[in-house]
């Protein structure tokens, strides 16, 4: 079960496949031998824009899930997107933390993601650029291109910025 590799929780796997959490924990045990990670689930779509890194990787990961949704079903749409997330992301520095597969997308822990699956799960699905009757985003974030590297960034939508925090960072030093 490659999402078991990418350090998926159950709870996650469980909306993912329909497959209700208690079949989806006993899964989990008998495939990897312990229990699944627990903790409370990710409900802050701030947390994405605390860092200029966490900034850059949502808006990949955002961009990534799009293009996989828009061509296979959710179920496999979001494991492929961050599959590939977790590999353009890979540090080779940081081998040491690569499954013993050798493939860069499969980590020891989901500590070793900027945006562990999880939180990767809930920013896609909480990501709209719909709006309310009226104009206002439905989404507190949006996705910008920064006028001066042209990179791409997660920004809360009330953010006057017109350059990405690297570049903010940089003019500023």
């Amino acid at each position: 079960m490659p999402t078991l590799k990418l350090c998926a929780r159950a709870c996650v796997i469980s909306q993912l496949t329909g497959l209700s959490q208690l079949d989806t924990r006993n899964l989990w045990r008998e495939i990897a031998g312990d229990s699944s990670p627990s903790g409370q689930q990710p409900n802050d779509l701030t947390w994405y824009t605390k860092t200029p890194q966490r900034r850059a990787h949502a808006a990949l990961l955002v961009r990534l899930y799009r293009q996989a949704a828009s061509s296979m079903p959710e179920y496999a749409a979001y494991p492929h997107a961050y599959y590939h997330y977790a590999r353009m992301t890979a540090s080779p520095a940081e081998s040491f933390l690569w499954i013993d597969s050798g493939d860069p997308a499969f980590r020891t822990s989901e500590k070793d993601y900027i945006i562990p699956f999880s939180r990767g799960y809930f920013l896609v699905q909480s990501y709209t650029e719909d709006k309310f009757p009226g104009g206002r985003r439905k989404c507190e974030l949006e996705i910008k291109r920064c006028r001066k590297c042209q990179g791409q960034y997660m920004a809360h939508t009330n953010e006057m910025a017109v350059i990405c925090p690297v570049c903010a960072k940089e003019t500023m030093g």
